[in-house]
């Protein structure tokens, strides 16, 4: 767990103030850097990190009705998109959201061929008692049992979009 990172809220509230005050400096100009993904250049990152050598993502169209997507792998090499090109169903994300002592975890799963695949950000407290501590990642299931729990190497940057409005 890592014990400190930029949140989605507070990288916009920054964006916003620094978009305010620094046009009077000069031609000055903020851009927030969104983690490396496997999303295209048109789509927004939902969430994003390395893991194990590979890159997990969920990436957001902005063409309207066209949701989610998940990608896991490398950019020349994906192992697993969802939903599949060219799937005409329509996937389906579910959003949890639960309170911790001190924080609180937030995921999207879908489920594929009898597999649970849950994309996480948690949010908890350090050994110390006051300190945030942070935890991003993959979680894969069957049958209710654990297969795969994988950790941001990258620290991970949690949401950077709220769930509940990209996963309907």
């Amino acid at each position: 767990m890592r014990t400190s990172r930029k949140h989605w809220g507070s990288e916009w509230v920054a964006a916003l103030g620094c978009w305010l005050v620094l046009p009077a400096w000069g031609q000055a100009q903020v851009q927030v850097q969104a983690p490396a993904s496997l999303c295209s250049a048109g789509e927004h990152v939902v969430f994003a990190c390395a893991m194990e050598g590979k890159t997990v993502s969920l990436c957001r169209s902005p063409l309207p009705g066209n949701g989610l997507q998940y990608r896991f792998g490398l950019p020349n090499r994906l192992e697993l998109e969802y939903p599949a090109p060219g799937q005409r169903a329509q996937p389906v994300f579910k959003v949890r959201n639960e309170p911790l002592i001190g924080g609180g975890l937030t995921s999207i799963a879908f489920q594929r061929s009898g597999y649970t695949y849950t994309v996480y950000s948690r949010v908890g407290r350090a050994p110390d008692g006051v300190t945030p501590a942070f935890d991003d990642g993959l979680t894969v299931e069957r049958r209710g049992k654990m297969l795969r729990h994988a950790r941001c190497e990258d620290g991970g940057a949690g949401f950077l979009e709220p769930p509940l409005s990209v996963a309907k």
